[in-house]
């Protein structure tokens, strides 16, 4: 269990978070769907909607649908079925969710006012049920797209949170992620980047830009290295090491690699949670890897318990030199002991107990050999996981609180 001190120290920062907050107008927050695996989004504006009203707004897409996609087709017809579906609350929290109606077919000048149109008149409306019409709501914004609505959408102040860096995105309309994102900068009171090399990327277009890198729901994966939790039944239970990712496999996602290390470790396991978005032929039907499929959230301590090494096999490139891996600090959290590729974020973090960073296949794999050859204790788990109470999600609202009201009352 977390000790006494960690408590306090949460405590104070309840009361210092929430404090700042009601210096702060209601939240509008513009980014991806709500009802999907956290992502730093939530985490942020889960804290957030704990002590101050938020409204969330799902986007309506960044890229345009290939209607021939079966996928894609039944996004748009998700997407439908939400957006007549109007204001969700959440319980126990002040979020509520609203899906506007919107077209998919970002970069296009008509379409863009269309859904400018569309965009204010839905919140607007939501504005109205949640009893917030007498005032104008401080924007937050992770989808770069919004820019083109920003100027017909009242508020109070605005906010840019660069998570990621767009352009380099597959799938993405490089040019126009660039242009959305150069005019979020230009406009907003402050800029959040969650990476220093996001900072990079923002600072040629203001002087507002300010490095806050991701927090970890500390609390739900301490409980990995600090009780005794039921083991998955869908793991192996025949006393082998189990090697262990989790979260969304895209093409960022070294699938060579993880086939190399079923092959390199053949008396281990290799688990790989999440969904995925690319073929996963290349590491199907290997005995020793396990394809374990999305898993919910509240339950993914119960696997890293069971991981001897938590793995972040990242291909090197422009978009992961500018990720931040939340799953990095999670792992750390969990007590595991982490085998990373070398993202300029996760060299940042410094020398840390059981962090191993590699630049190769071949690094990659020795690192785990040594981890394997001399496996955690349940105690430094225990010690390594303590090290992180303070790297909270908590803190890191409190910060962006802070410097959210001192640019909006500076202007």
């Amino acid at each position: 269990m977390a000790s006494t001190a960690t408590h306090e120290v949460a405590a104070a920062l309840d009361r210092d978070l929430t404090r700042e907050l009601e210096g702060l107008p209601p939240i509008v927050c513009f980014a991806n769907d709500w009802f999907t695996d956290p992502t730093s989004k939530h985490h942020i504006m889960r804290t957030f909607g704990r002590r101050t009203d938020v409204l969330w707004v799902e986007s309506s897409g960044m890229r345009r649908p290939n209607l021939a996609n079966a996928a894609d087709l039944s996004r748009i017809f998700s997407k439908a079925r939400k957006a007549f579906g109007g204001l969700q609350r959440i319980p126990d929290s002040n979020v509520a969710v609203l899906s506007p109606p919107a077209i998919p077919i970002p970069g296009v000048r008509l379409v863009s006012r269309l859904n400018a149109t569309l965009y204010r008149r839905s919140i607007q409306s939501a504005r109205r049920q949640l009893g917030q019409a007498d005032t104008s709501p401080l924007l937050w914004v992770y989808t770069p797209t919004v820019a083109r609505y920003i100027d017909h959408l009242p508020h109070q102040g605005l906010v840019y949170h660069c998570v990621d860096r767009w352009w380099a995105f597959s799938d993405l309309d490089s040019a126009e992620m660039k242009a959305c994102h150069e005019i979020l900068c230009r406009k907003a009171d402050v800029v959040f980047a969650s990476a220093k090399t996001l900072l990079d990327d923002c600072l040629p277009f203001t002087d507002r830009a300010v490095l806050v890198r991701h927090g970890v729901d500390w609390e739900h994966f301490a409980a990995a290295a600090l009780e005794p939790l039921a083991r998955p039944p869908d793991l192996p239970n025949d006393g082998s090491p189990i090697l262990g990712f989790f979260g969304l496999i895209q093409d960022w996602v070294d699938l060579e690699l993880l086939r190399k290390l079923s092959e390199r470790f053949s008396d281990s396991y290799v688990a790989v949670l999440g969904r995925s978005t690319i073929d996963l032929a290349p590491i199907t039907g290997i005995p020793n890897l396990l394809l374990l499929g999305q898993k919910p959230y509240q339950e993914l301590p119960k696997y890293c318990q069971a991981f001897a090494v938590g793995l972040i096999p990242f291909v090197l490139n422009e978009l992961t030199d500018a990720v931040n891996p939340i799953k990095l600090r999670e792992y750390l959290s969990a007590g595991l002991p982490v085998v990373s590729t070398a993202m300029p974020e996760v060299i940042a973090l410094g020398r840390i107990d059981g962090l191993h960073v590699v630049r190769t296949h071949e690094q990659f794999i020795a690192a785990v050999a040594e981890i394997l050859e001399k496996p955690a204790s349940a105690g430094e788990r225990r010690v390594r996981a303590t090290k992180f109470a303070a790297e909270g999600w908590q803190g890191r609202c409190l910060l962006m609180a802070q410097q959210t009201r001192q640019r909006i009352n500076d202007r």
